[in-house]
């Protein structure tokens, strides 16, 4: 018997959870957080967009795991993610399809922030997934994690020229490290308007306490 699409990708994505919202447009992201340091976890509504982001309560300093999983529902050739969170302790890298390329901390007008970029080149798969060791360590208070998905390497370097790392800071790319500092559901619905509109992302926001 032949498998539909959907099946043959929950054969090729081992024990992921399915997607429970989606941001962006087109692939599906969905980024969780998971580890000892979970205290709790739920959802909140993003201001201005018909979507939700995950919310966590973490304990400061505990270990646990960023986890990014990608849902193709046509198989396509070559796909970057770049995640943007706060500058926490980070550890081993884990992937399923997925490899690393690097993680680097920076410092922007007043901002502290690691960008992690992964990426994998397979046609023959529907998605994978990787994971990130971290240390909840960004501070008491609340912050944010967003995740951008594409297919062309011209659109990472643009994107992280706008944040800072690569050119001069915008408007724009202000507001994303606003919402990677504070977790605002207003800075992300900013973002998501004047950044990532049109492009496949997800977000998760965590307090730690």
């Amino acid at each position: 018997m032949e498998l539909q699409p959907e099946a043959r990708q929950q054969r090729l994505i081992h024990n992921q959870p399915k997607p429970e919202h989606n941001i962006g447009l087109g692939t599906v992201i969905f980024t969780w957080l998971k580890g000892d340091a979970i205290i709790s976890e739920g959802h909140t509504w993003v201001p201005g967009i018909s979507a939700y982001v995950k919310t966590y309560k973490v304990r400061h300093n505990g270990m646990g795991t960023i986890h990014v999983s990608v849902f193709k529902w046509i198989p396509l050739g070559g796909y970057v993610t770049m995640t943007v969170m706060p500058n926490m302790t980070t550890y081993n890298f884990y992937g399923e399809h997925f490899k690393r390329d690097y993680i680097h901390s920076y410092e922007v007008a007043g901002h502290s922030f690691k960008v992690l970029v992964a990426h994998y080149d397979s046609w023959l798969n529907f998605g994978g997934w990787w994971e990130q060791e971290v240390k909840f360590n960004a501070g008491y208070g609340r912050h944010g994690i967003i995740t951008v998905g594409m297919t062309e390497w011209p659109i990472l370097d643009s994107l992280l020229e706008r944040i800072g790392v690569k050119g001069k800071l915008t408007k724009a790319g202000k507001r994303l490290l606003d919402f990677v500092s504070d977790g605002s559901g207003d800075a992300l619905a900013d973002t998501i308007g004047l950044l990532l509109s049109g492009l496949n992302i997800d977000a998760a926001i965590f307090t730690e306490v």
